[in-house]
């Protein structure tokens, strides 16, 4: 019994000296304790909502405790206090921005991290407006970080299907909202905008129903205003029941609202009651195809494409480096010998010594493998549309410039006969490898934008 009473009290003091540890900010005496018992941070912290000594060192500012704990259990940086919040969110509470700072440099996924209510650190920054004007824009400063550092929290959602977007237009945070819109224009997101809250409202819905006319002027352009909430009411319908509302913003907003009457929209039901579009069933045929074999063709296309060109480039016999515009007065001009190489006739330096039957055929070969591996590498990249358009528009470029280099080299006695063949190729391959795929693409993706589905974000695998 005694024993163990005084073992009792050597753990409580090594917790009392864990305190003071963290406290005076001092790592030795935090590493002195762990030889003492290394099992210390763990059983102090073995509940399922514990309040670790990296919540207390983060909330009290102790950057060098909090960040020797974070290395030693990183476990911590992500567990929630029995409030339901991470040691981010209380260095946030407690305005301590270099402890928030410093965990968000080990690891950047933390600003994700949902503590209560679903509120990550962003969805809190949002919502936090100061009166005074340096400490709101070192706020804005941080907010700023967390969009920087990890692109995808902006996608994030409250307990109540809020984006940060919803949480700073709801706190009427303007400065937050004009941060959040210039960057979902940059990273090209915008229809975020459109997601809606567990009411059905959009961020507009809300702006409407709280009078931000500042925010409504910047939402009107970019996002869809005949939108309907759960209980069926537009955003301009909200507004104009707000009998507070700006009757110059209200005709704005009216003739906003009927420039887009003109698109026509389709359910989400509907849609997927339709047939699979062309684009939809030749970019599910190219999904099914694995990473690697993706890799694999595009690799193998590329390196085709790189031979084929080289070959135009220096073909066969290579080029006449001289001018020769009148065949040898003793004879008969000779178009070709044995092997197909013209000797002594009319030529011109920079065109092919290589003529007759055997150019025809290099070139049709030649330019046919080289569009054949141009295609494969767009019909590669379909599955990735639009994020991909650069792929098609450089070998649009690369396709040109290879026609030009053969129509510079052909000699000008075969050059209309080949010009022919080589063209006919050029224009079927690539309507048949760019612009094919290309206009179905704009087909389905001017059908997706007029779908009017629920406006919820849903995770996907």
């Amino acid at each position: 019994m005694g024993k163990s009473l005084a073992k009792k009290e050597e753990k409580e003091a090594r917790e009392s000296r864990l305190h003071l540890a963290i406290e005076h900010d001092d790592v030795d005496e935090l590493h002195n304790l762990i030889v003492e018992e290394p099992e210390l941070l763990d059983r102090i912290s073995k509940h399922p909502f514990p309040n670790t000594p990296l919540h207390i060192a983060a909330a009290a500012g102790k950057i060098d405790v909090a960040m020797e704990l974070a290395i030693l259990k990183p476990s911590f940086t992500r567990k929630l206090n029995p409030e339901g919040y991470s040691p981010m969110h209380l260095a946030l509470q407690h305005e301590q921005y270099h402890i928030v700072r410093a965990l968000m440099t080990t690891n950047p996924r933390l600003i994700r991290v949902r503590g209560r209510g679903g509120i990550t650190p962003l969805h809190f920054v949002a919502q936090r407006k100061v009166d005074d004007e340096k400490e709101n824009e070192k706020l804005m400063e941080l907010l700023a970080e967390f969009l920087v550092v990890c692109k995808s929290s902006i996608e994030d959602l409250t307990n109540q299907y809020e984006t940060a977007v919803h949480v700073a237009v709801k706190n009427h945070n303007l400065e937050a909202f004009e941060v959040f819109l210039i960057w979902l224009r940059r990273v090209r997101e915008v229809e975020i905008l459109n997601w809606k809250d567990k009411d059905g409202n959009t961020v507009l819905h809300i702006a409407a129903s709280e009078n931000q006319p500042k925010i409504i002027k910047l939402l009107t352009p970019r996002v869809d205003i005949d939108v309907r909430n759960f209980q069926n009411k537009t955003a301009l319908e909200i507004f104009q029941g707000n009998s507070s509302g700006d009757e110059d913003l209200a005709k704005r907003f009216r003739r906003s609202w009927l420039e887009r009457q003109h698109v026509p929209k389709i359910f989400l039901l509907e849609f997927l009651r339709k047939e699979p579009t062309c684009f939809e069933q030749l970019k599910t045929f190219m999904a099914l195809q694995t990473q690697s074999a993706r890799e694999t063709i595009l690799i193998v296309a590329t390196l085709v494409a790189i031979a084929t060109y080289q070959a135009a480039l220096t073909p066969p016999g290579g080029y006449w480096q001289d001018n020769s515009l009148n065949a040898p007065a003793n004879s008969v001009a000779v178009t070709a010998n044995s092997s197909g190489i013209a000797v002594e006739k009319p030529h011109q330096a920079g065109n092919m010594i290589l003529a007759g039957s055997r150019l025809y055929m290099f070139t049709v070969l030649n330019s046919l493998v080289f569009f054949i591996s141009i295609i494969a590498i767009w019909i590669t990249s379909i599955p990735q549309l639009p994020h991909t358009l650069t792929v098609y528009l450089l070998m649009i470029f690369l396709s040109n410039s290879y026609l030009c280099n053969l129509a510079f080299a052909i000699p000008k006695s075969t050059e209309v006969p080949v010009s022919i063949v080589f063209l006919g190729f050029y224009f079927i391959s690539l309507a048949v490898g760019f612009l094919g795929p290309f206009s179905l693409w704009i087909h389905y993706s001017g059908l997706i934008v007029r779908i009017k589905s629920t406006g919820r974000r849903v995770a996907t695998s």
